[in-house]
């Protein structure tokens, strides 16, 4: 009987020694994902994607960083009338690293609907600084789903306070 009551204590102790490893795995992981979350002042340069020289002056953004995964932008580089604010997911990779996909319906002057944008971005955040630094690629698709133009930028950022 004495033996049964120690294999049941062995047998509890190590669950218990699995069960808090898993906790405290599972919230760092749920710690380290959440970092993002937030709202951020972001400024975005437009790069040549072959040589990676700015385009243009760095224009300003925000990026809001949901708790399950769901990112809202809007940017200063076009008019609202052309451009909306991008809807889309984030999720996060390893670290410091994530990734956000981001979509917007782009409008002509005259306010005809001429296709979407579609933004990916690989994010590397400092979490101890409250700054991340963003490589962009764009991918302006046509009402009918036809690529009509790409792009590339960077971006850095800071969480809004």
């Amino acid at each position: 009987m004495a033996r049964m009551s120690r294999i049941v204590a062995t047998i509890a102790a190590v669950a218990f020694i699995f069960a808090a490893g898993a906790s405290a795995q599972a919230e760092n992981t749920q710690a380290e994902a959440r970092t993002i979350e937030g709202t951020w002042r972001v400024q975005i340069t437009l790069r040549d994607c072959t040589s990676g020289q700015p385009l243009r002056s760095p224009f300003p953004a925000l990026a809001s960083f949901a708790r399950g995964g769901t990112v809202t932008t809007a940017d200063g580089g076009l008019s609202p009338a052309s451009r909306t604010t991008g809807l889309g997911v984030w999720s996060h990779s390893t670290g410091g690293t994530y990734t956000a996909v981001t979509e917007a319906f782009l409008f002509a002057p005259t306010g005809v609907n001429t296709g979407t944008q579609r933004i990916t971005q690989h994010i590397e955040f400092d979490r101890y600084q409250d700054t991340l630094e963003a490589t962009i690629n764009s991918t302006v698709l046509d009402t009918q789903g036809n690529v009509f133009a790409v792009g590339c930028a960077t971006s850095v950022g800071q969480r809004l306070s």
